[in-house]
């Protein structure tokens, strides 16, 4: 297979993973099911556009596999197994164990091989925990104690059927099979987990400490920590084990290292491209006409009936709990990514034909597509009957206080559901240690959705306490019994899209706030500790804290967050100043990576636009706590610059809190000027960037030589000296009209002149000033240069092809303007070309400064659309499409004829 249908098999198979994930997850259908059918209709059993035989894809799905078990064990801590209770560990195991038992009996029965009925018993072990808890969620009984005991049964299964990988795959592997030889591989198995296990365990958290605190180079830590997944995987493959179980441990090795948040944080993208490839394999794989065989519905019916009859029975591990039976036993159906993985493994082998194989998958899609209406159907019986019960009881009105006993916080009495949302908030701050009732739930989740939602002073507070002293656990709380369904939508609805990933196997992992729990830790050790703590508002941190976290992920973050804030009734600078945070969340990280971050013309624009020290401080503090997966040299960049702006806004404004920084230059500016009224005039409206980045004398001067402004299609062109032999400005004004900077640079390089830097100031009445910092053999001709740039305004432009020169945006670094960089070998002219090339598309040129080192030029645009946003994604392309194929721009009475060359 060469090359080019390698690459056409990944693009149809990424685009379809990804158009069927997001297909199933529209119609309420878990993403892994649309994978598999998205491989059944591109494989060989309907469209045939990817064949069986590709092995470079099937190796690519093997990763992902890899990967999706290294997450498992990342996420897992084999502690809390010890806590889930005897009820899950009981349950866990008859889940195991009935449907082994009962499949590997039914195949010998069938006349299936001891191999086969072994494998086809192993794969209906385990339980899809992902799907179960999701389930649960959208009912809003993750709290409830039959979601409690089914996600813990359902987390101990998976470490249960991985064991059973473990012996399964080494006896199949091994050809025979005698009570000599089974003690024997389940020896090595055991030792392999046992010692392996222990080894990765003590060894990661120093290794990979010293790798974090020696490493210089970006990505050090993730690749070497990849690297170290793949040797414990490879190890596995020696001791004849699945790699996946190396794979399994090196995550909780991994999972006990400082550094396993980032670990997992940065290899969770090249999941999302590798894992859903494992599942289009499955899909690929099989054979769409076994599953009308008569043959495969038989096995699959067996097998069905074995799958559901062995976990519903499970729960009667639980009969000594208040929990309903058939709500836990329907709760352990789904077979998930672990039965799937059996069925793989198993038909790599040989020891599953593709009859047993489709049928398997058939019970894998039958279980996870039928447990969602019938936990359903049960959890609304089984709730309805617990409120009437509740009900029943009666009794006098208490206080919205829950009452916590033996470490369950519950339901205290009766209580007016008018007080549900204090009660709620009550609860959860108790919940972030305690097990939430059952009475407790109930109640809560019943509450009728047009029962008053509003806050008032007190319910505020105790939110700010939950945000506070709450964690993941109280989140869960609220969101589970509906309170935040009722009174903070725009947080429920965030929260349900960070726990919509069917794979995840950490309960906690989508209500855990990062940010959040790090301030509430802050030691002195901590870089922002300091800071924080000069803060004058804290409660506006604490909001913007949880709200940059949680929203992180919504397409509208700061109107979710300004909806939130106006909900709970924060008065109006509060709103403003939460509203802000989250608007500028990356700003400063953004701005820190700029070649010329701490430039005093960039520190500058962000101080005027954070305006006062407490801003800008909660700023930094907000940024500092959210340095996960930055380098150490970012980090330090961040410190500097939030040092540099605290010391901007102490110096050029004092009273910040009377008169920003941007008011205190314009005022300046204005007396400057003196009695000039049309200057002062200019002084008071001109663009923030070019008062901040301007000499106030020159400044003065070059406002008051605008006006009269020259008649309309004419300029007027004045040069000065610069600040050093070989640099002069060159000013020209004219009416404001497309392609000033573009000509002017291209007639200076005509010249033998280049330009350094450039600034634009434009005026509502159409003035408009640009400034440009030349390097040249002689002093421009002021005239000469007039007639020049008139021609190369009012006549052709030409630009390009530019292969060679690579454009970067960021739309974060700049309050105003989006940023480009581009980098390109240095020649002259290469602004000219550059600022032809964004003449031709549309883009206005707020500033541009040219750089070069080695014999690379490194030129830095700052723009805007012609309307004053920030570009957009179409702005950028046709950027790129431009300087590819080249431009010629022809100048018209009314408007620009742009004309793209063919490349």
């Amino acid at each position: 297979m060469d090359v080019s249908e390698l690459l056409l098999h990944l693009v149809i198979v990424l685009v379809a993973a990804k158009l069927a994930a997001e297909g199933a997850e529209r119609i309420g259908v878990p993403a892994v099911v649309g994978e598999i059918v998205a491989g059944i209709v591109v494989g060989p059993s309907l469209l045939g556009l990817v064949g069986r035989e590709d092995e470079v894809l099937r190796f690519l799905g093997e990763l992902g596999v890899i990967l999706l078990l290294l997450d498992v064990g990342l996420e897992m801590d084999i502690g809390e197994l010890r806590k889930v209770g005897r009820a899950s560990i009981s349950v866990a195991t008859i889940g195991v164990v009935l449907p082994m038992v009962t499949g590997i009996a039914a195949m010998r029965l069938m006349g299936e091989s001891g191999n086969t009925a072994l494998f086809v018993g192993a794969a209906l072990t385990a339980t899809s925990v992902g799907i179960t808890a999701r389930v649960f969620g959208d009912l809003r009984a993750l709290a409830t104690s039959e979601a409690r005991i089914v996600l813990g049964a359902a987390v101990a299964d998976d470490v249960m059927g991985l064991l059973v990988l473990t012996v399964v795959v080494r006896l199949v592997t091994e050809g025979s099979v005698s009570p000599l030889s089974i003690a024997g591989i389940v020896a090595v198995a055991l030792a392999f987990l046992v010692v392996g296990g222990g080894l990765g365990i003590r060894v990661a958290p120093a290794l990979f400490g010293t790798v974090n605190r020696l490493a210089r180079s970006g990505g050090t830590l993730v690749a070497l920590a990849f690297a170290f997944t793949l040797g414990f995987a490879e190890l596995a493959d020696k001791a004849k084990l699945a790699p996946i179980i190396g794979a399994f441990l090196a995550g909780l090795a991994l999972g006990k290292t400082d550094s396993s948040e980032r670990i997992r944080s940065e290899l969770a993208p090249i999941g999302h491209v590798l894992v859903p490839i494992f599942f289009l394999q499955i899909g690929i794989d099989a054979e769409l006409s076994a599953f009308g065989r008569a043959s495969v519905l038989t096995d699959a019916a067996i097998l069905l009936v074995v799958a559901v009859v062995g976990k519903v029975a499970a729960a009667v591990g639980a009969k000594r709990t208040e929990g309903d039976r058939l709500l836990i036993g329907l709760g352990m159906l789904p077979r998930g990514e672990v039965g799937l993985i059996f069925a793989t493994i198993g038909l790599s082998n040989g020891v599953l034909g593709e009859d047993l194989y489709a049928a398997l998958l058939l019970v894998v899609l039958a279980t996870t597509l039928m447990t969602p209406p019938l936990l359903k159907v049960r959890s609304r019986t089984v709730m309805a009957r617990a409120r009437s019960a509740l009900r029943a009881r009666g009794g006098g009105r208490v206080e919205p206080v829950p009452v916590v006993v033996d470490g369950v916080v519950d339901l205290p009495g009766t209580v007016d559901e008018d007080d549900a949302l204090e009660l709620a908030l009550r609860a959860a701050v108790a919940a972030n240690r305690a097990t939430a009732g059952s009475d407790l739930v109930t109640w809560l989740a019943g509450i009728p959705g047009d029962v008053a939602t509003g806050w008032d002073e007190g319910e505020r507070e105790l939110l700010l306490d939950v945000i506070e002293r709450g964690n993941a656990r109280s989140w869960r709380f609220l969101e589970s019994t509906g309170t935040l369904d009722r009174t903070l939508p725009e947080l429920a609805r965030a929260l349900h899209r960070r726990r919509a990933d069917p794979t995840e196997l950490d309960l906690d992992g989508g209500y855990r706030f990062p940010a959040l729990e790090r301030l509430r830790i802050l030691d002195g050790s901590d870089p922002a500790v300091e800071e924080a703590r000069r803060i004058a508002h804290p409660d506006q941190l604490l909001v913007a804290a949880l709200l940059v976290d949680a929203l992180d992920g919504e397409p509208d973050p700061v109107d979710s967050a300004r909806a939130l804030v106006a909900r709970i009734g924060l008065d109006a600078t509060d709103r403003a100043a939460v509203v802000a945070l989250v608007a500028d969340r990356h700003l400063l990280w953004a701005a820190a990576r700029r070649t010329s971050a701490l430039a005093e013309d960039n520190v500058r624009q962000l101080a005027a636009h954070l305006a006062t020290p407490e801003r800008a401080r909660a700023t930094y503090v907000l940024a500092a706590l959210r340095d996960r997966g930055h380098e150490r040299w970012e980090l330090a960049r961040l410190q500097e610059l939030h040092r540099l702006l605290q010391d901007t806004l102490a110096r050029e404004a004092p009273d910040a809190d009377e008169r920003d920084l941007l008011e205190q230059r314009r005022t300046d500016l204005a007396r400057e000027v003196g009695d000039d009224d049309r200057a002062v005039g200019r002084a008071l409206a001109a663009p923030a960037r070019f008062l901040l980045v301007a000499d106030p004398a020159e400044a003065a001067r070059q406002f008051a030589s605008i006006d009269p402004l020259p008649p309309r299609r004419e300029l007027r062109v004045h040069v000065e000296p610069g600040g050093r032999d070989d640099r002069w400005w060159v000013e020209v004004v004219a009416r404001d009209r497309t392609g000033i900077l573009a000509g002017t640079a291209a007639a200076l390089a005509a010249s033998g002149c280049d330009v350094v830097r450039a600034e634009v100031a434009t005026w509502p009445d159409g003035a408009a000033l640009e400034l440009f910092e030349v390097r040249g053999p002689a002093t421009p001709d002021p005239d000469a240069l007039t007639r020049a740039v008139d021609d190369a305004v009012s006549g052709l432009t030409e630009a390009g092809p530019l292969p060679d020169v690579s454009f970067r945006f960021d739309h974060r670094a700049s309050p105003w303007h989006s940023v480009c960089e581009i980098d390109a070998p240095e020649r002259a002219g290469l602004l000219a070309e550059v600022a032809a090339v964004l003449r031709a598309a549309g883009i206005t040129v707020r500033s541009a400064s040219a750089r070069s080192a080695d014999g690379r030029a490194y030129d830095v645009f700052e723009l805007t659309t012609t309307d004053g946003r920030k570009l957009e994604p179409a702005d950028e392309d046709r950027i790129r499409a431009f300087a590819a194929s080249g431009v010629s721009v022809q100048r018209r009475r009314f408007g620009s004829r742009v004309v793209a060359r063919p490349g």
